[in-house]
């Protein structure tokens, strides 16, 4: 999640991960297809997804106590990319058998030296502070079931349908260092987290016919176990890509927002991150 001389670098970073690094499974929410019956039971299939997501950041964060309001867009994200390791990473993969699915996505980003990340909200520091400036990792690990509950023809399209029950476990790790520079000296805050959300929910896998297809998937999570509160809402458009060295290979584009709102602590040790991530998301997915 997270420049354009350097935008446009990390946007061919993105898309030559996308083009060229891929293999898939049947219904992945980020890509894939297998919208009609799943296939019998003790046949697997697998499907590897990498794709970009070019999300746009809103809310805010404390860390020790210092507050921030974050409002990042994607130029402020992918133009602050650290080039120095791997930037970025996304990928999803899904094994099925019948109904059942087991399912991963993993998220990561480091960002380096961003003034256009978070600022100071009024009153956390006094009048003559300048920006501030973000380094900040994160993690999002997800990992979790489906089942099939129903399949057949959507009156609506004319073509086949499946929905499935989804939930799981998402697990999140943030390592943030903010620096506020004020008139003769530097502040700065920084902080690690790791927690995990319980988080169900349900899938839509709908055929389009002639190889297309479209995916929506919702889930609420959260629940207190570790954040107060997580939802995301995906939709995807699939198509058939040409065969390549024998392995069926769709392209997709879609959306994806993602909201969590975590705190722990409190006074000069609250931790908390309150934001929604959206923006569209691109990608490939390959069958095997």
């Amino acid at each position: 999640m997270l420049h354009i001389y350097r935008h446009a670098i990390g946007l061919t970073y993105i898309a030559l991960a996308v083009v060229f690094s891929t293999p898939p499974v049947l219904g992945a929410d980020l890509g894939g297809k297998d919208t009609g019956p799943s296939p019998a039971i003790g046949e697997w299939t697998f499907v590897f997804t990498t794709y970009g997501w070019i999300p746009w950041l809103s809310g805010n964060m404390a860390i020790k106590g210092r507050s921030f309001d974050v409002q990042a867009d994607p130029s402020a994200i992918l133009g602050h990319l650290d080039w120095s390791t791997v930037p970025a990473w996304m990928s999803y993969a899904e094994a099925r058998n019948g109904p059942i699915g087991l399912f991963n996505d993993v998220v990561y980003a480091n960002i380096s030296g961003s003034k256009d990340f978070a600022r100071e909200l009024p009153g956390n520091l006094p009048a003559l502070a300048g920006g501030v400036s973000i380094n900040f990792e994160e993690v999002i690990v997800e990992f979790g079931g489906a089942y099939q509950v129903w399949s057949g023809t959507n009156p609506v399209t004319a073509h086949s349908a499946a929905i499935d029950l989804v939930a799981g476990g998402r697990y999140w790790h943030q390592d943030v260092e903010a620096s506020a520079v004020l008139a003769r000296f530097n502040v700065d805050r920084s902080g690690s987290v790791d927690w995990v959300d319980p988080f169900v929910g349900a899938r839509l896998r709908q055929d389009l016919g002639q190889g297309d297809s479209l995916v929506i998937r919702a889930d609420a999570g959260g629940f207190g176990a570790g954040s107060e509160a997580s939802w995301e809402v995906l939709a995807t458009y699939n198509w058939q890509l040409p065969v390549m060295c024998g392995f069926l290979l769709d392209g997709y584009v879609g959306y994806r927002a993602l909201s969590v709102d975590y705190s722990q602590g409190s006074g000069n040790t609250e931790y908390k991150y309150d934001v929604l991530m959206q923006g569209p998301v691109i990608g490939t997915t390959l069958h095997f």
